[in-house]
Formats: structure tokens, C-alpha cells, sequence
């Protein structure tokens, strides 16, 4: 290795002393997702790192994906939206906290292939000029990233048996390559993805499209599940609880797992999904420990309802937020070891 090849190992060794520790976290608006993922409260998905969101089809990925982006642009985060599908709404996004219309922190993208999102999209993000990098925090949401084709994939003939092939190599070289710029730049990019019946396997199951590139660089995969559908007194469907699992987590204990529920006219109910999670731990010892207030309210709707407006009426968000923290430690407790000593 002669002068100029450690030299240059030198500058990069010097480039990765000065990466951001996972020091802040940007709220998904669901309480028990924030403290499954970070261990800790408050939480949330990690500023800085790949976040991977996949599940069926209405499972509520994409309102998940757009409550966080409402969050980290309430927090002052510079907020990007890939917009792949050409479905987003304003309106829509508006009910979940969005606001579309602010252009000093929002700002939407249409990119048609992958090396459009990353050469294109992505580059401009975390390098907005050569010589610096800004590492103000931001989030770049991708919506989704299985609809993206590669470049060569919209020149060739989709009855040409090679078709489909390029993508998954081209999402592994989009990866590699921006990965570093990302974790730099302090760029959470929330990637959405969908599941596909995994047909040719004897057991079955579900899978993603794309290759495993996404995956293995995500710190964080969030599995999104249907669950049951809420009706109101008309026996009209008004919104669905999701169940979510942290399958893979680097900043947390993986494999914790929970439910949410989503109002289609109101958004993400939080208040109720850490209602339903205490009500489910009231029989066990944690109940006891912790003394609740408002364990009390059991998960039916119509005393649910009850549950909701006491909270909403005494502006017990906070509180309730840190009962259910305090539950949490008690339902995922480990028995005591003595300290280890490296």
C-alpha cells in the first residue's frame, strides 16, 4: 500500500469518526410502535437510518408512513415524499397530519425508475452541494419502492423471459452506494414496501419483491398486519386495528409486537391503542405493580369511548403515554443477572 493509499484510508477512517449517534427520534404518532422500536420513552423510528415498512394490501403503510412524516415536519425536519404511485392526496394526508402545502419543510418527488431515486432524488438530498454535506436531520419517504422498476426494465419487452431481473441488483448498488451519504447526511429514509404470496415455495407465506437488499440494510423492519375492522352504531365500517412486529431492530430488543388503531376520518388513535394495551394487561402482575388510573376501561368501544373522552377531557395524553411505558417495562422484563464485566 504506498503514501497515497493510506493517506486516503486515513480521510475515510477520520469521515466515520464523525457520524451521528442515534441521539434523536422522530414519533410514528402511535405510542406503543415509538417504545417497541427505540426501548425507551419517549421513542420512534431513529433519525438517520433506514426504516423498512412492508405488509398486505390496507394495512395501513402508507398512513403510517405519512404520520411519521406529519411528525418529524411539526418537529422542523426538512420532510421529502417520494410520491412513486401518483396516489397521494393533500386532503388525505391533511386528516393524518401532513401539511402538503408548506414548502419551506415539505417537498414531493416523482421519480419514474430506481436509478432516478437514488442518482436523482436521493443525491440531491444528502449532497446539495459537493463540497459540504448538510446534516440538518430530514426524512425521504419512498411510497412504495416495489412499484419502481429499473432503467433498463422500461426499455425492454415485458414479454422477454429476463424482464425484472435488473431490479433487485439495481436496489443493492442504490444501497451500497448511498448508504454512508445517508448515515452522513442524517437522512431517515422510510422506505414502504408490499408483500407478495410466496407461490413458489412448498410452504407458502409471504414475501417481498426486489431482492433483500432492503432488509439486510434496514435498521429497523416494521411488519404491518390486518387485523379486525371497527364499525359504528350503523354496522358501517369506520376503521380497522393493525397489528404491527418489529421484525428486525438494531437501535432495540427486536420481535416486540403490538396493536394500533386507525380512524379513517381521524387518523392514527393513539389514546385508544394505549387503552386496548392496558386493558389487555390488567390481569397480570404488571397491573397490579404499576396501580393504573385508567387501566380501568376495558377494550369494548362503547367503553372505550368513556376511556377516551376522560382522557381527552383532562389532557391526559402525557400521562397515559407513561402509564403505558411503565406497563411495557413490566410485560418485557428480563430476570436480573449479575453486571457483566468486559
Amino acid at each position: 500500500m504506498d503514501s497515497k493509499e493510506v493517506e486516503d484510508v486515513s480521510k475515510e477512517c477520520a469521515r466515520t469518526k464523525n457520524l451521528p449517534d442515534v441521539s434523536e427520534w422522530c414519533s410514528t404518532g402511535c405510542t406503543l410502535l415509538d417504545i417497541a422500536i427505540a426501548n425507551q420513552y419517549p421513542g420512534g423510528i431513529p433519525v438517520g437510518r433506514i426504516i423498512h415498512t412492508y405488509g398486505g394490501t390496507s394495512t395501513c403503510k402508507t398512513v403510517l408512513a405519512i404520520t411519521a412524516s406529519g411528525y418529524s415536519q411539526r418537529a422542523k425536519r426538512q420532510t421529502y415524499y417520494a410520491d412513486v404511485e401518483h396516489t397521494l392526496d393533500p386532503a388525505f394526508a391533511e386528516i393524518y397530519g401532513l401539511d402538503c402545502s408548506n414548502e419551506k419543510t415539505f417537498e414531493m418527488g416523482h421519480p419514474v425508475t430506481l436509478e432516478e431515486l437514488f442518482d436523482g432524488y436521493i443525491h440531491g438530498i444528502v449532497n446539495p452541494k459537493k463540497d459540504r454535506i448538510n446534516t440538518k436531520p430530514k426524512i425521504v419517504v419512498v411510497d412504495s419502492i416495489t412499484a419502481l422498476p429499473a432503467e433498463v426494465e422500461t426499455k425492454d419487452n415485458m414479454k422477454d423471459g429476463t424482464y425484472g431481473t435488473m431490479r433487485a441488483k439495481q436496489m443493492s448498488k442504490g444501497l451500497r452506494k448511498y448508504i454512508f451519504a445517508l448515515a452522513e447526511s442524517n437522512t431517515t429514509l422510510f422506505c414502504v414496501d408490499q408483500t407478495r404470496d410466496n407461490v413458489g415455495s412448498m410452504w407458502g407465506g409471504e414475501t417481498t419483491s426486489g431482492g433483500r437488499a432492503l432488509e439486510f440494510y434496514a435498521s429497523v423492519q416494521i411488519y404491518l398486519k390486518m387485523d379486525t375492522k371497527i364499525k359504528n352504531s350503523s354496522e358501517r365500517i369506520i376503521g380497522n386495528w393493525i397489528k404491527f412486529r418489529i421484525d428486525k431492530n438494531k437501535v432495540g430488543p427486536p420481535l416486540r409486537e403490538g396493536r394500533f388503531r386507525i380512524l379513517y376520518a381521524y387518523g392514527l388513535d393513539d389514546i385508544a391503542s394505549n387503552l386496548y394495551f392496558l386493558s389487555e394487561c390488567q390481569n397480570g402482575p404488571q397491573a397490579a405493580k404499576n396501580k393504573t388510573t385508567m387501566i380501568k376501561y376495558l377494550n369494548q368501544e362503547s367503553k372505550m369511548s368513556t376511556g377516551i373522552k376522560y382522557v381527552e377531557e383532562n389532557n391526559l395524553e402525557k400521562d397515559l403515554q407513561k402509564e403505558v411505558w411503565g406497563v411495557w417495562q413490566e410485560v418485557y422484563k428480563t430476570e436480573k443477572r449479575k453486571q457483566r464485566i468486559w
